[in-house]
């Protein structure tokens, strides 16, 4: 894939990291108040909205602004190969991998792998998506 961007103009695996752990803990902390205020309707759906809201927030986000608050935190953003925003299905399509990948300490350290070996420094999901995250 031809892209827009220099090297230079990549997101870094660090900053690309410290978006994900902003992006882990504010979603897990809201997910975690809607769930215990749904709790007292009902359980199972405190349940649901927990594996709602954890990937809804980086699909949304990503398909609405181009960056999760995570990613604003750290200036990077998502593109598609010719640098201009990702839609909704791009957006589930790079989450799709992120939510297998995040699973075990091994499958986060494989996506890292992924990162190094793409002279884009694309995970699979970004392979699989056509997108890049990149510097703002």
């Amino acid at each position: 894939m031809s892209t827009p961007y220099a090297q230079s103009q990549l997101a870094s695996v660090t900053a690309r990291g410290g978006a994900w752990l902003v992006d882990s803990v504010a979603s897990l902390a809201v997910a975690a108040v809607i769930s215990a205020a749904v709790t007292v309707v009902s359980a199972t759906l405190a349940d649901l909205a927990v594996l709602l809201i954890v990937p809804g927030w980086y699909v949304v986000s990503e398909a609405v602004w181009g960056r999760t608050p995570g990613k604003r935190v750290a200036g990077i953003r998502v593109v598609d190969e010719n640098g201009d925003d990702i839609g909704a299905l791009a957006a589930v399509v790079r989450n799709v991998t992120k939510l297998v990948g995040g699973a075990s300490l091994l499958l986060i350290l494989a996506g890292v792998v992924f990162i190094a070996d793409s002279r884009d420094n694309q995970r699979l999901g970004d392979r699989w998506a056509d997108t890049l995250v990149v510097r703002v």
